[in-house]
């Protein structure tokens, strides 16, 4: 309403678009993190890769869609990333503490999921949603 918007074409230094990219960058973490509540989940590279896929790349630029998927080649298997979830080594890693961090990651996925959505049906809403390549 206050005019510095047009439409759906954000300022590049208004809080909306900052808003909006962390909303992006949420959804990433959210789709990585649910793939690793489960022991038979895809490896967390190619979980964040698709992620990746959905909620970033149709918004970067050629550049960016290069340079931004060759930070996934170190990622590590999912023991070692929920015993670092954890505060352990993956080697340090009983069933035991590694149900209790899946249950936390769980509770974290289950508290994100619905703020994710109705912040992009919000920004939807009110025609936020800036499609633009970055």
């Amino acid at each position: 309403e206050s005019g510095i918007h047009d439409g759906n074409i954000l300022q590049e230094a208004s809080a909306a678009m900052g808003l909006l990219w962390i909303r992006r960058s949420l959804a990433l973490q959210l789709d990585l993190y649910s793939s690793l509540v489960t022991a038979n989940g895809p490896h967390p590279k190619a979980a964040a890769s698709g992620a990746y896929q959905k909620h970033l790349s149709p918004y970067h630029g050629w550049m960016l869609q290069k340079v931004f998927p060759a930070s996934f080649q170190g990622m590590p298997d999912r023991q070692t990333f929920i015993a670092k979830f954890g505060g352990r080594e993956a080697g340090d890693l009983n069933e035991e503490d590694e149900k209790e961090i899946v249950k936390k990651l769980k509770m974290l996925v289950t508290m994100w999921e619905p703020i994710v959505n109705t912040w992009r049906d919000e920004f939807e809403r009110l025609d936020l949603e800036d499609t633009r390549r970055v």
